[in-house]
Parts: C-alpha cells; sequence; structure tokens
C-alpha cells in the first residue's frame, strides 16, 4: 500500500495522537471498551468523507447499522466542541505515481494531516477561545487545518478562513525537499543552468509573499487548491515559455518565475497527495462484529439494507455468483481438519410459474408428437406400413389382455410407453431449454447435507456457519483491498479461530495483495499467525502456507490510561515471540483459572 500508517487524535477514547501502522496484517487487542473498534470506525469516517464530503456524520456509509458515531459532537473526544479531530495518513513517497512522485522524489517519508473541527474559522478559534459559550457560525464540522510534513518536518500549513476555503499559512521554503522542489521548477522554466544557495535566500521574501494569496477549497476531506492568483500583463507572456534570467537581473528573473510558475507546483503537490490518500481509503472494506442473516431464499432477498456490507449479507450473493469463490468456501467447510460441516453450498436455477406455464404447451404438443411416433415405430418396425393394418394389429396385441385384471394389463403398457420415451431425459431436456430461452435467470443459493442428500437453508444450520462465510469471502474474494473486520472468530471453536490465521495470511500475502486491519479477541488467531512465523524461521512451513516474516504482521494493544486510550505497538520476533511482555497480563487468564 502507499498508505503506511495513520494516527489519530482527539477522536472517541483517544486524546494525544495514537499511531497505527498498516501491515499485510495488523491485529488490534484490548479490553472491553478500551477503544479498539475506535480505530476502525476512524478509517469509517474518512471513508465517508472522501466518497460523500460529509465529516458531521451519524451513519457511514460503509458502517451500516454497526457504525453509529453520532455525528462530531459524539465522536470528538469527551465530546468537547472546541477540540479538533486530527487525521494524519503517512505515506510511502516511493510508491507514488504521476507529477507528485516528481515533486517528492527525494523525500522519504510523508504525512499528510487534517484537523476536524466544529466550523470555526480560525480567526473565531483565536477571538472567543472558549468555544463551547459561541454558537457555531456555519454549522456542521470541516477541515480546520491541512498540513504536510515531509522527512519529520512541516513543509506547509493551510488554516480554515470564511467562505469555507483554507488559506496557505506557511510555506517552509528552507525545507530541503522543498528547495529541490523549486530547484528543479527553476531548471525548467528558466533559462538558468545552476540555481545558487544565494538565489535561495533571494527568493524567500518572494515566497512568502505568495503564501497569502493561495488558498484552497475545503469540500469533503482533501483540499484542492484553487487556480493561481491573477498575474501582471507584462508577466503573463511568460507563462507558457521559459522565463529568461540575465546576469544583471538575475534575482528579480527569478522571482518571475518563482511567482508564475510556483503555485501551479503547490497545487499539483497538494492535490496529487489528496488523490493518492483518497485512492488508498477508498480500497477500505468494513465487516462488523455481528453479520446478519439474508432471507431464506437469496434469489428474493433485499440487497439494499443499509447493513448489506457491514453485516456481511452481501457474501451469500458473491458465493452465489462466483464460483471459484464458492469452491474455496466449500473447501474449508468441509475440511476434515477445519470446521467438517456435512454441508455444500450448491447454486440452484430457478423459473417462476409463469415462465413454465408458458413454455410448457408447445413443448408437451412436440412430446406427444414425437411420443406418438416413437410408440407406432415400436409396435410395427416398418415407419411406412398402412395405419389402418398398424391399428388392426394394435387391437389385436391389446385384445390378448385382460382390461378388468390390472396386474395383466399394465406391465404391457408401461413396458410400450418406456420404451417410446426417455422421461428423465426429456425433463431434463425441457428444464435446460427453458433456463437458456430466458434472458435473466433466477438463482438460488442452497446447503446440501451431504450425508441425507436434503436441501436446507443457510437458516437451517448452525449460527457458526452464517457468521463465519462472510469472514471467508471478504477473505477469499478481495483483491488489493483494505480489509477492516471486527471480531471474525466470534461465535468459532477455538481450533478454528487459528485456522482462520491461515485464511488470513493466504488474503494478504497471497494472490490477493489484501492489507487486513483485525479488531479482536482471539488468542488462538494470534497463536497461529505466531506459529507460522515460527515454521517460516526453521524452514518448516506446510505446503500451501505464505512465508510469515515480523515486517508482515504488527500487534496492537489498545488499553485505557486514565480518561484516555492509548495504543501500544507489540512487535514479534522472527521466530513469532512477542518482543515484549503483555500490559497488565492480558492472554494470562488461562493460566489463572488453571492454577
Amino acid at each position: 500500500m502507499t498508505l503506511t500508517a495513520f494516527r489519530i487524535a482527539n477522536f472517541k477514547a483517544f486524546a494525544s495522537a495514537q499511531r497505527v501502522p498498516l501491515r499485510p496484517i495488523t491485529l488490534v487487542y484490548g479490553a472491553n471498551s478500551a477503544g479498539k473498534s475506535s480505530i476502525l470506525h476512524a478509517l469509517a469516517l474518512a471513508h465517508h468523507a472522501v466518497e460523500t464530503g460529509e465529516l458531521d456524520t451519524q451513519r457511514t456509509q460503509i458502517g451500516g447499522e454497526s457504525i453509529d458515531l453520532g455525528g462530531f459532537r459524539q465522536y470528538v473526544h469527551r465530546r468537547q466542541r472546541e477540540r479538533q479531530v486530527e487525521l494524519a495518513f503517512e505515506v510511502d513517497p516511493g510508491r507514488l505515481s504521476g507529477r507528485v512522485a516528481e515533486l517528492l522524489r527525494s523525500a522519504r517519508g510523508v504525512v499528510v494531516e487534517l484537523a476536524i473541527g466544529a466550523g470555526f474559522t480560525s480567526e473565531q478559534r483565536t477571538l472567543f477561545g472558549d468555544l463551547d459559550r459561541v454558537r457555531d457560525p456555519e454549522g456542521g464540522a470541516r477541515v480546520e487545518r491541512f498540513v504536510i510534513e515531509v522527512d519529520g518536518a512541516p513543509l506547509l500549513s493551510m488554516s480554515a478562513r470564511a467562505g469555507g476555503l483554507l488559506r496557505l499559512d506557511r510555506l517552509d521554503h528552507a525545507h530541503p525537499v522543498f528547495r529541490e522542489v523549486l530547484r528543479g521548477l527553476l531548471m525548467l522554466a528558466t533559462t538558468t543552468q545552476e540555481v545558487r544557495a544565494e538565489d535561495y535566500a533571494a527568493m524567500g521574501e518572494v515566497l512568502d509573499g505568495l503564501v497569502p494569496g493561495i488558498t484552497a477549497s475545503a469540500e469533503g476531506l482533501f483540499p484542492r487548491i484553487e487556480e493561481e492568483p491573477a498575474v501582471g500583463e507584462s508577466e503573463r507572456q511568460h507563462e507558457e515559455a521559459f522565463v529568461p534570467v540575465s546576469r544583471g537581473r538575475r534575482r528579480e528573473d527569478l522571482a518571475r518565475a518563482a511567482r508564475l510558475f510556483l503555485p501551479k507546483a503547490l497545487r499539483e503537490l497538494v492535490g496529487g497527495l489528496g488523490v493518492a490518500v483518497e485512492e488508498e481509503i477508498r480500497r477500505l472494506r468494513y465487516l462488523g462484529p455481528l453479520r446478519s442473516y439474508p432471507a431464506r431464499h437469496l434469489a428474493f432477498s433485499q440487497h439494499h439494507d443499509p447493513n448489506w456490507f457491514a453485516g456481511g449479507g452481501y457474501a451469500w450473493d458473491v458465493v452465489r455468483t462466483r464460483e471459484n469463490v464458492r469452491r474455496l468456501v466449500n473447501t474449508w467447510l468441509g475440511d476434515a481438519s477445519r470446521l467438517k460441516t456435512p454441508y455444500e453450498l450448491e447454486v440452484r436455477d430457478l423459473l417462476p410459474a409463469p415462465a413454465v406455464a408458458g413454455e410448457l404447451p408447445s413443448k408437451l404438443g412436440k412430446a406427444l408428437h414425437d411420443f406418438a411416433a416413437a410408440l407406432l415405430g415400436r409396435l410395427h418396425g416398418d415407419k411406412g406400413a398402412d395405419l389402418t393394418a398398424l391399428a388392426g394389429e394394435v387391437a389385436e396385441r391389446l385384445g390378448e389382455l385382460d382390461p378388468d385384471d390390472p396386474d395383466d394389463t399394465v406391465p404391457e403398457i408401461e413396458d410400450l410407453v418406456a420404451g417410446a420415451a426417455d422421461t428423465e431425459a426429456l425433463s431434463e431436456r425441457w428444464a435446460k431449454e427453458m433456463i437458456e430461452s430466458r434472458s435473466e435467470t433466477l438463482q438460488d443459493l442452497v446447503l446440501i447435507d451431504k450425508r441425507t442428500g436434503t436441501t436446507v437453508s443457510h437458516r437451517d444450520v448452525g449460527i457458526g456457519v452464517s457468521q463465519v462465510l462472510p469472514v471467508l469471502v471478504a477473505a477469499y474474494a478481495s483483491k488489493s483491498k483494505l480489509l477492516a473486520i471486527e471480531q471474525p472468530e466470534i461465535h468459532l471453536h477455538p481450533a478454528l479461530q487459528a485456522e482462520l490465521g491461515d485464511v488470513f495470511l493466504g488474503a494478504a500475502l497471497g494472490e490477493g495483495g489484501n492489507t487486513l486491519l483485525i479488531e479482536s479477541h482471539s488468542e488462538h488467531l494470534l497463536l497461529r499467525i505466531m506459529r507460522r512465523m515460527r515454521e517460516t524461521s526453521d524452514g518448516k512451513l506446510p505446503a500451501g502456507v505464505p512465508a510469515v516474516r515480523p515486517e508482515h504482521v504488527m500487534v496492537l494493544f489498545v488499553e485505557p490510561d486514565g480518561p484516555r486510550s492509548i495504543v501500544r505497538e507489540m512487535p514479534l520476533n522472527e521466530r513469532g515471540e512477542l518482543v515484549k511482555a503483555w500490559p497488565g497480563g492480558f492472554f494470562e487468564e488461562g493460566l489463572r483459572e488453571v492454577f
């Protein structure tokens, strides 16, 4: 991923900024109500803002009924609306592309930081101080501060102004990366062959003068710098051409070039980073802690309920329509070393009654014609024989039977009928023809009990199957996604919780290439991943299991610290061992109960 970590502050349980690294698999542990889910909910808020432009939201687009933020006044830390919720996204500049990659080619690390507030401008915050006594001037919530940090130092910062705009407050023209950007710009847009140290110093005043005139729209999550300020007529002629730099006017010529071309470069930088992070956030897929049951017959279920994705209802539709995913899920469900269920998912085609009623008369008429011809051919080998003679022969043969004795009559007639038509083949052909003749065919997903061949619904089997299936589908069907899953182990036996570890490793380190952020209470899930790390180190990995190394896994522990919560990193070594002990003896309950 281009996104390597994110930070959150003043959001729900978190006060000071807490960092969440994003590895192929990031596991989040902690006690109940410690704030684990808040990490996933912060991403859901960012996703909602990117997709809709709304920040003062109660229900997020991706969270359905599983995430109820309650609006800004509820999700800001301790309900203190004078605070600003902070979201920061760490970006790997080596994975950027396009113009923004060129501008940041010398950077080692980039952070895009946002502050979301209750709609107050920076002037109003300075003037009133205690905003709890002031009515929101514009209502809602919006981005009040935007900062780009490069290699650990701020490069530029913007803050909210009246009219829904952000204005550039500070541009560090002494920043090494910015000087590299400026150098490239001047070398490309002017006739100078070099940019000297004194040139940077001479342009400082010019750059400082540019800063207040650069503004950005603040709609949604990431700002977009507006068109460059208008330039004088005498300078306009140089907008699309090189600026000649003369020896006697070098300082003035370089300054003019900076005024002409730097605003565009800043717009490309801010906009390019915004687009890059938005693309990463749009990869988010969320699965809540309580998976819902679809209707008994999936072909007639409502696919647009608010919890269709967050509750996992969509997963049943994926299994119904994607044969490769259905095959993988069936393998996991029926594996003797895993769930060992006697069930297998199967798709069955359905035909509505009007379609059957409309097509049967013509098919039945043709079948009777074919049946009569076949019956006559069976009674008399010569199909060209006189029908009158043939009818007499039929009457003679039937006359030899006793019509009052069914046991004597019926077998003979059945023998004639059976030889004249294959009713099973006929039924199968009719069904196939009627299905193929329709532009849209209804398909229903059923479970087959392999012990008895009985067809059952997902509502007729144990709840464990219904709860784990959306988790399996998220892992098997996703490609290059950021999968945020709450409590995947719910309603599963401990041994199966461990098996999910292999499923997640395959989804993250296999062909899917997903990034998994998993909130869990399952020790067994973690133990399986630790085991695979140890087996990787020892060269004893089972076939089909990807190699797992410390850089692939991050374990986080969320714990209360007074009125706030903090996030601790719990690194693993190459053998899958925790480098430091769990805070507060987490996962030691079993030992305490035994001894």
